[in-house]
């Protein structure tokens, strides 16, 4: 595609930057996505050896949007399309050396060992507890604690910090990184009474899924109806600035200059910040304040007969409390069909995060041996793995600490300040895949919907 004849050019191909430059392309505009890797997904990325396959970064992907049906039908996955087993729906938290089950609803609430009774009946003076001033900004730590009291934070709401965010409640913001949760108490004044509001209506959540070779089919398959349309995709081309030019904005690339009318950046906040330093006057280097946590990825192939445990099951978390390193182990072979040979069990656990970041520096054996010295008890493996490989993210996920508003208000100035200027990616408006698709198709609707730029 000729560069002169670009409407949009999109910097990153991550799920955010594909899933807006589809949808551009689809409407009918020329677009051209830069990615300075060799390949397209960003955090998206399947491992396959032989019949092993596993996910380097997210592991399934909830559709609770209709932005994601949509986009898979669009992009001709639908076939490939694989959901999750229905035994993925049991979950098992780390305690005292063992996984406990996850508890089902009210009476799994009252038999489960996970809390003591005097836990549980805190909970009855939940509906009765004030709620806070709208404009408050409390930690995760200090909401669940003022609500539900410290085994619920310990053993619940921690466990799903460290398994989502790989963060610390004691910094992350309740209003930026779990925005229903604090929507409840601001709506409702309870939580529970807030639970039992959204019992009445359509019920949330939706279906776990993946793609039968992994997830990366997703953005590949973006990259690929991009290219059979007006889109481009240029992989190895690495973005250095962002500037305001006659056309629109030009960017400086190491394979030359790219100018287009609008300029979409789906690139990690510090990238983000250099890219725009001399457009914004240094008004961007806030960005890069924005901490990421970083997560270290032990894939582990296991013949099944030498692992105890009857996993059945999506996995386990390991509250922080428990001392463990290992955040959480996965159980890929038992989400979906094709992840282990027959006969062998996929195992998948995570280490790192905002509270132990120093593991993602060690050498391979120091943090193999870690994790499996976690795991043997708790899963009853015996021997050594028939497969493993690691991968680190050393900038893994974005954390919503308290004062995250700061760096979404900069955001929206800068793209104030530069129409045309769309600034998009997991620091913004939500760090799962389903958020980043949902933005994205929104981000699409608004430039499609917008006015025309010379």
């Amino acid at each position: 595609m000729s560069d002169d004849r670009l409407d949009t050019v999109v910097v990153g191909g991550g799920i955010s930057g594909l899933t807006t430059a589809f949808h551009l392309v689809r409407a009918g505009q020329r677009v051209a996505v830069l990615e300075a890797s060799d390949r397209v997904g960003g955090a998206i990325q399947t491992y396959e050896d032989g019949a092993w396959l596993f996910e380097m970064g997210p592991n399934t992907v909830l559709e609770n949007d209709e932005s994601i049906g949509r986009l898979i039908r669009e992009s001709g996955l639908e076939a490939e399309k694989i959901a999750a087993s229905p035994s993925a729906r049991r979950r098992y938290l780390y305690k005292g050396g063992r996984l406990v089950p996850l508890p089902g609803g009210p009476g799994g609430l009252l038999a489960t060992p996970l809390f003591p009774l005097a836990a549980k009946l805190r909970l009855l003076r939940e509906p009765w507890i004030g709620k806070a001033p709208g404009d408050a900004e409390e930690t995760i730590a200090q909401f669940v604690r003022r609500r539900l009291g410290q085994p619920f934070l310990d053993y619940a709401v921690g466990p799903f910090v460290s398994g989502v965010y790989a963060g610390d409640p004691e910094r992350l913001s309740v209003r930026w990184a779990v925005p229903k949760i604090h929507g409840l108490e601001q709506r409702h004044g309870s939580l529970i009474r807030g639970a039992l509001a959204r019992r009445k209506g359509p019920a949330p959540g939706g279906a776990m899924f993946s793609f039968r070779q992994g997830l990366e089919e997703l953005p590949r398959g973006l990259a690929k109806g991009l290219t059979r349309e007006t889109g481009d995709v240029r992989t190895g081309v690495a973005c250095r600035t962002v500037t305001r030019s006659e056309r629109g904005f030009r960017i400086e690339t190491s394979a030359g200059p790219v100018e287009a009318a609008r300029a979409v950046l789906a690139v990690p906040a510090d990238a983000a910040a250099g890219l725009l330093d001399a457009a914004t006057a240094g008004a961007s280097r806030l960005l890069g304040e924005i901490p990421y946590a970083p997560v270290v990825v032990v894939a582990l192939g296991w013949r099944r007969e030498a692992v105890g445990h009857p996993l059945g099951g999506f996995g386990f978390l390991a509250p922080r409390k428990e001392g463990l390193r290992t955040l959480g182990c996965l159980f890929p072979s038992e989400i979906f069909p094709g992840r282990a040979p027959a006969g062998h069990a996929a195992l998948a656990a995570f280490a790192g995060g905002r509270t132990d970041p120093e593991i993602v520096g060690w050498d391979d054996e120091r943090i193999l041996a870690a994790v499996l010295s976690e795991l043997r008890g708790p899963l009853g493996l015996q021997g050594e793995p028939a497969f493993h490989r690691i991968h680190r993210w050393p900038r893994a996920i974005p954390q919503y600490e308290v004062g995250h508003g700061r760096f979404v208000d900069r955001a929206r100035e800068i793209e104030r300040a530069l129409p045309g200027l769309h600034l998009s990616g997991n620091f913004l408006g939500g760090i799962s895949v389903p958020d980043c698709i949902r933005n994205a198709t929104a981000m699409a609707k608004e430039i499609l919907d917008g006015p025309a730029l010379v």
